[in-house]
Parts: C-alpha cells; structure tokens; sequence
C-alpha cells in the first residue's frame, strides 16, 4: 500500500515538472519569436533610413505598395507591440522557470542553477551573452552569481541597450511624424505608443542593471 502511494506520489512529481517544463518551453519559443522581429524591424527600419533613400523609397510586398513615411507612420506601434511583447515574455520567464524549480527539486531532490540547463529554445541574445574575449581562458557554465567580475556581469547590458535602442527608434518615428506631411494624428498616435513603450521598458531595464551592478540573487531583481 504504501510503495502505491508512493508511486503515485513520483507519478504526480513528474508530470508536474513536464507541465512546467512545457509551459516554460513555450515561453522561450514565444521570446525568441518577439526578439527576431523586433531585431529584424528595428534593422530594416534603420538600414532603409541610412541609406537616404528617404521618402523616394517604395516597397513592394506581393500586392502592398509601401513607402518609407508610412513605415515611420506605423513604426512607433510595431515597435511598442514588439517591445511590450519581449517584456511580458522576460516576467512569464521568471514565472515558469521558478514553477520548474520547484517541481525539479521535488522531483530530482535539488534545483537547477541555471535557467541555461532547462532552456531548449535559446534565442540570440542568449548566445550573445555566452561570449568570450580570452582566447585562453575556460569556457563559462552561465551563473547568476554576483561575486563574478564586472567584465562578465557586462552581458546583463544586453537587454537594456536593447530596448533603449528600441525607444530610440519610437522617438525618431515620431520626430519624423513631427516634421512630416499632415495628417498629424499619427504624431499623436504615434507619441502615446511611444509614452507606452517608456513607461512598460523601465522595470524590465531595472532588472538588468541591478544585476549588472552585482545584486545578490535573494534581490527583487532575479525574482
């Protein structure tokens, strides 16, 4: 009876960590998803504005016909979508990975040290942040820990330089909405997406700062 129960006991463990683990998987892919479009927007947006083809550019996709005013027209939107997306994926990151550690120490008896161990669906930035300078020196097991040096906690300025340069580019949509043809509606529309963007871009950029100034893991920042 009692080697019963516990078999039912084991049989709940696991398929409480195969939930979370799941459901963890799932937020990585949806991340990973957000992150490439906003990288990949913020490139074409930029890259077509440096080139100076300015207003005279037109694009053709099958049968949409777009140029490059409307795309500043549309861009403080898509970039406050894009960006509000990859945020509420980084507090569902924190959710599910905490999910998955208790379940994996019920299961396994300890907890992971790493989100890296249990992550199957990295995305760019995660391998951005495994780089190394020393040619010499041993690859690096990614840890949270605030005893590391400054030079290796630089990875966590990852993700603030990125959503600064996504605020960036909502500002010069809409300074180019500002000095645009009429109708203006689209500074407006455009400068409340943008005030949105701000006010939902500061926690996440928090976050990463305090760990890049080495806060201890009991910290809000991790939690």
């Amino acid at each position: 009876m009692l080697e019963s129960l516990t078999m039912v006991d084991d049989d709940k463990a696991k398929l409480r960590f195969e939930l979370a683990n799941a459901n963890l998987q799932s937020v990585s892919r949806a991340q990973g998803i957000y992150l490439t479009a906003l990288l990949v927007y913020m490139c074409f947006v930029w890259a077509t504005y440096l080139t100076r083809s300015g207003e005279a550019l037109t694009l053709h996709l099958a049968w949409l016909e777009l140029r490059m005013d409307a795309v500043w027209k549309i861009t403080p939107f898509i970039t406050m979508v894009l960006t509000l997306a990859v945020a509420g994926t980084l507090n569902a990151t924190v959710l599910a990975y905490a999910e998955v550690n208790d379940a994996g120490k019920a299961l396994f008896g300890s907890q992971f040290t790493s989100l890296f161990e249990v992550d199957t669906h990295k995305n760019v930035i995660d391998y951005l942040a495994l780089l190394q300078i020393l040619p010499w020196g041993k690859t690096r097991k990614p840890n949270e820990s605030a005893r590391q040096p400054m030079l290796i906690r630089l990875r966590h300025l990852i993700m603030p330089v990125l959503f600064m340069l996504s605020l960036l580019t909502s500002y010069w949509a809409v300074y180019q909405a500002f000095y645009g043809p009429r109708p203006r509606i689209f500074m407006v529309i455009g400068g409340i997406c943008s005030s949105l963007q701000t006010l939902f871009s500061v926690r996440p950029m928090w976050r990463w700062l305090g760990r890049l100034f080495g806060a201890k893991q009991t910290n809000d920042v991790y939690n």
